[in-house]
């Protein structure tokens, strides 16, 4: 079955969150062992800022609490970010907060 499986060329035409589906499908029924489909899960991951998931991925890939040292500073890098990002739209997010001013 799985010599007929397109997914690999379908993937390369859909954004990375539209073939998680996919994985979580293929992996359901089974098509290719479990840790093809956690590596896939992890190269996946990597364009994305889905660090956390990627890191319980990698975890239950090689079976332990450890991390490579690069997923550690990207998770820190991404959660900077979301910080920078919520302080600069505060003042928007507060203004359509308020009733009395929308």
């Amino acid at each position: 079955m799985a010599e007929h499986d397109l997914t690999a060329l379908m993937a390369a035409q859909l954004d990375r969150h539209l073939v998680f589906p996919l994985l979580e499908f293929l992996q359901e029924r089974q098509l290719y062992s479990e840790p093809e489909f956690l590596e896939a899960k992890i190269h996946l991951l990597s364009g994305t800022n889905m660090v956390d998931y990627a890191m319980d991925i990698h975890k239950s890939l090689d079976g332990t609490d450890d991390v490579p040292e690069d997923m550690v500073k990207r998770c820190a890098e991404v959660v900077s970010r979301l910080r920078s990002l919520e302080e600069a739209a505060a003042p928007l997010v507060a203004f359509l907060q308020n009733l009395q001013l929308v």
